[in-house]
């Protein structure tokens, strides 16, 4: 019986999955199978490299329930990594075939179809077999002991071991550990060994004695230096690290074991530093003094044969291909280290004739794979699995000259000099991490990887990024008297899709006379508790007094609102309002509202019932619903979709539904008179954009209510409704790089910026602050900050895409709107109207908001500490309308005043350092991570790798996106 191995019965687990395909096959059966049963486990966890034991089995069953003999069986492996025996197995005279899966060398599942070829009518079924990494393995070492070479070089040949579970299969997947002593004094000079004839394989050079040279000073160096710390064995159970020793002369012992929960023994390796080389190979430079990866170099030195392959070449332990020789100069292919993403550094290189090794020298190498060379406002976007996989930032700048002198001004030695010194020639850049995944489901699992030459191991466990959290202080402001009518419209518009719902197509009639200022109306009022609306008859009924009738607006109040109200003189003051300005600039963009109910006009209905759908000071402002656009079947339309069903409770009218003024709170918070005027507007041009937008795409689409936006793209153009409204109301242009001192010139104008266009801001700060996690494109928390922060993207990056696109944007917007000819919808509708790839989108607008908003990691010592060598918010545009940096350091003078927020708004970015380090991140779809990175003067180099969360490089499908902009 194997060790460790743990199944699960199949009457316990439904884990079998019936699955409808098979291919013909000939071979003829005598009683017709109808039936698979599984015998064995559904799902068995092994140890890699083993086998299942018992085999997966599966019995073949006529109709009647009777064993089949005879039967061919087919096993497969649909899914990982293993071996099957046998392949095909026929049925014994129980019914019963079986087959063994060995798993790979590494750890993982795989997943087995069971299948009759012959009989396609019979559904396979599929088992899964979980390899999980040795709990016990045995080290052996395959190359590299007892190797000599002179004192601060690097050995030519890695510590290389194989690990090999207890059966003799080879252990991939297992973490090995390596430790080194060293020489505890400057001992006597070793000689070397007596030169040998050829070495054979595998076998340890060694390099000639030389005069002893006075005894090495102590350095950081003195202790040698393993290129990995830990190691992952590969799918032949193999590892190793390449050593370079110390600058201390005498014998050093590395240590090998396994760890990670996993138990070994130690091997140990020797390695001996002599003081200096010596012998008839000399190395004396290498090119122009750098080697680059995967490109030819040209090795000068003496001793060297003219047949290539009587020399070797050995590069940071790997095996350089010689392509030409004499006896002064050797071209040679320098390795690609493809394998693993490694940064730049230094590699050992050094040069065996037969059984002569020359010294070695130290070289600086560039990695092959994409380098990281901007300027400060430049990005570099990389996307999809392939590119994603490696990226390079190159060591820091050099130390000017004294920077490594003797202690003091300018810093001891190998240490960076004064802050002013670092921060003149520090690089800063923000790395962005994203996926490009449009779906609500398409979460994006990664695992980000950073190495360093000084450890480059990568393979430790890694740090988990957790989701930003809005503080709780914060989340509380910002809900303070914000409207709910996210969670209202979407969960409606789900309902009416669900129940399809048919909208009423309207029949071209005559229009409608308006009604008079007293007249009485009747409103269904459909939305409860749960806030979303029902289509059940009867609904409740609102009962409103006409207070004022303008050429595009019916102002409707409750005759149940509370006393306190606006005057006759304001609501005719309000109905101008509406009229000269907001319905004008709305309507410019998006079109106008459909008319369904004929009387040219949008009802406006202000009614205690949506005050009492609030939540202490969360209150509903005001809402549309979509369902007022449903066949009632009470009118005269028509039913878009003749097979939907209606619903009673649609006004079959364009309305807004409003608060009443409340001043005395009667119905929940407060709504003074003066707010209930000061925010109307804002609130009109929101949800005229929604009727719009709906009234456009639902009744002409034959997918009926399934052809409104997605919910997110529609909340970021009624967004976009409130600015364009209120620049209209202070007279200002579109594209003119408006700071906050051009809308706030007067106390008038202060409060219109108030009202139309600071919420706009402050959703998208709260989605900065919200970093990393703040949602998109969806969102689970439609009725709070989630709900608020989706808001801020959304109308951010409409703002930024109609400012690139130029010329009229009302042109853009419209198009946008209506979706075009097949109503696309969300990411689709964009890519449509901008003719660029949603990925192209995404990385553009996080570049505009890591070099245009300040970040938390930089100290937040105010506004007054702005860089003025800092970059513009942003590439450079030909039209932009908003300095958007400006408005944010503007309302971070004094937050609570201005933005109503108690904290500062900022870009809140994970600061990364040059380090070896792992971090798990969990991606939403469309969503972005940011980081920050400063390189200062002697920072080493760095490689970054983007994989999926089980280390293996990411997907096709997954969408992996990664931007890098410089900031400094």
């Amino acid at each position: 019986m194997r060790r460790g191995a743990r199944t699960v019965l199949a009457g316990m687990l439904a884990g079998v999955l019936a699955v409808a395909c098979g291919d013909a096959g000939s071979t003829e059966v005598g009683s017709p199978p109808t039936t698979l049963v599984p015998v064995s486990a559904a799902v068995d966890t092994i140890v890699t490299g083993e086998a299942t034991d018992p085999p997966i089995a599966v019995r073949v069953e006529d109709a009647l329930g009777n064993a089949v003999e005879g039967a061919p069986v087919r096993f497969v492996i649909v899914r990982g990594e293993g071996e099957l025996s046998p392949g095909v197995a026929v049925a014994g005279r129980d019914g019963v075939a079986e087959s063994v899966y060995r798993a790979g060398p590494t750890p993982g599942q795989a997943e087995i179809q069971a299948d009759i070829p012959s009989a396609a009518n019979v559904p396979p079924l599929r088992f899964l077999v979980l390899a999980e990494a040795a709990d016990t393995v045995l080290l052996s070492i395959v190359e590299g002991d007892g190797q000599q070479a002179e004192a601060g070089s690097q050995l030519p040949l890695p510590f290389s071991i194989r690990a090999e579970t207890t059966s003799g299969a080879p252990a991939g997947g297992v973490r090995i550990a390596f430790d080194w002593t060293t020489p505890e004094a400057a001992p006597d000079v070793p000689e070397a060994e007596e030169a040998p004839g050829q070495l054979e394989a595998g076998e340890a050079p060694a390099v000639a004695e030389a005069q002893e040279p006075p005894a090495p000073e102590e350095s950081p160096e003195s202790g040698g230096a393993l290129t990995h710390d830990i190691v992952m064995t590969d799918a032949d159970g193999r590892g190793g690290a390449v050593f370079t020793l110390g600058s201390r002369a005498g014998d050093y012992r590395i240590h090998v074991f396994a760890t990670g929960g996993v138990y070994s023994d130690t091997l140990s390796f020797s390695a001996t530093a002599l003081a200096s080389p010596g012998g008839a190979v000399q190395l004396d430079s290498v090119g122009n003094g750098r080697l680059a990866a995967g490109t030819r170099a040209l090795l000068h030195g003496s001793g060297f044969r003219p047949v290539p392959a009587d020399n070797r070449v050995w590069i940071e332990g790997t095996a350089a291909t010689v392509v030409s020789a004499t006896e002064t100069e050797l071209t040679v292919e320098v390795p690609a280290f493809a394998r693993t993403c490694l940064p730049e550094r230094e590699v050992g290189v050094r040069v065996l004739v037969g059984s002569d090794a020359s010294n070695g020298l130290l070289l600086p190498i560039e990695p092959a794979n994409q380098r990281v060379g901007l300027e400060v406002g430049e990005s570099l976007t990389l996307r999809g699995p392939v590119e994603v996989e490696c990226v390079q930032f190159p060591p820091g700048a050099p130390l000017a000259a004294g920077e490594t002198g003797d202690a003091g001004e300018t810093g001891g030695a190998g240490e960076p000099g004064p802050p002013e010194v670092i921060g003149a020639a520090t690089r800063e850049y923000r790395i962005v991490i994203g996926n490009t995944g449009r779906s609500a489901s398409s979460r994006l699992p990664l695992r980000l990887t950073l190495r360093t030459p000084g450890d480059m191991s990568g393979d430790g466990p890694a740090t988990a990024v957790g989701r930003g959290v809005i503080d709780a202080g914060i989340a509380e402001a910002a809900l303070a008297g914000t409207r709910r009518d996210i969670g209202i419209r979407a969960r409606t518009l789900t309902q009416l899709v669900q129940a399809r719902i048919s909208p009423l197509r309207p029949d071209g009639s005559t229009a409608v006379s308006a009604p008079a200022p007293g007249d009485t109306l009747e409103y269904f009022f459909a939305v409860g508790a749960e806030l979303a609306a029902t289509c059940v008859d009867p609904a409740s009924t609102v009962r409103g007094t006409v207070r004022a009738v303008g050429e595009g607006v019916v102002l409707v109040e409750d005759v149940a609102a509370p006393a306190g109200g606006p005057t006759e003189e304001e609501w005719l003051a309000l109905a101008r309002a509406l009229d000269g300005t907001v319905l004008p600039a709305v309507t410019s963009y998006f079109g106008p509202p459909e008319d369904i109910d004929r009387n040219g006009r949008v009802v406006v209905l202000f009614t205690p019932d949506v005050n009492r759908l609030g939540d202490g000071e969360a209150g509903v402002g005001g809402f549309s619903l979509p369902q007022d656009l449903a066949a009632s079947g009470r009118g005269d339309g028509e039913l878009s979709d003749p097979d939907g069903g209606i619903c009673p409770a649609s006004n079959e009218a364009e309305i807004i539904y409003s608060v009443s003024a409340d001043p005395d709170a009667t119905l929940g918070r407060a709504v003074s008179t003066e707010d209930l005027l000061r925010e109307t507007p804002a609130l009109v041009a929101h949800e005229v954009q929604h009727i719009v937008n709906a009234g456009r795409r639902v009744p002409a689409s034959s997918t009926g209510f399934g052809a409104a936006e997605e919910v997110w793209l529609d909340e970021a153009l009624s967004g976009l409704a409130e600015e364009v409204a209120g620049l209209a109301a202070l007279g200002l242009p579109v594209g003119d790089r408006l700071t906050f001192d051009r809308v706030s010139e007067t106390p008038e104008a202060l409060d219109t910026f108030n009202a139309y266009m600071l919420g706009n801001f402050r959703n998208l700060g709260l989605y900065m602050l919200g970093l990393p996690g703040a949602p998109t494109v969806s969102t689970d928390d439609l009725d709070g900050v989630g709900g608020l922060q989706m808001r801020g993207f959304g109308w951010f990056l409409l703002r930024r895409l109609a400012d690139q696109a130029g010329g009229d944007e009302r042109a853009f917007f419209r198009s946008v709107a209506g979706g075009g000819e097949n109503h696309g919808r969300g990411v689709a509708n964009l890519e449509r109207v901008t003719g660029r790839e949603w990925a192209n989108i995404l990385a553009d607008m996080s570049v505009s908001l890591a070099l245009g908003a300040r970040t938390l990691d930089e100290g937040m010592e105010g506004p007054s500490g702005e860089d003025p060598g800092a970059p513009e918010a942003g590439p450079p545009l030909a039209a932009a309308t908003w300095n958007a940096t400006d408005v944010f350091r503007s309302l971070n003078e004094a937050t609570d005043a201005r933005s109503g927020l108690p904290t500062a708004i900022a870009l809140r970015a994970e600061p990364l350092g040059f380090e070896t380090r792992v971090l798990s991140l969990d991606v939403g779809p469309s969503s972005v991570q940011y980081f920050s990175l400063a390189s200062v003067p002697g920072a080493p180099g760095l490689s970054l790798s983007l994989e999926t969360a089980g280390g293996t490089p990411a997907g096709e499908t997954a969408e992996p996106l990664i931007t890098i902009v410089r900031t400094k």
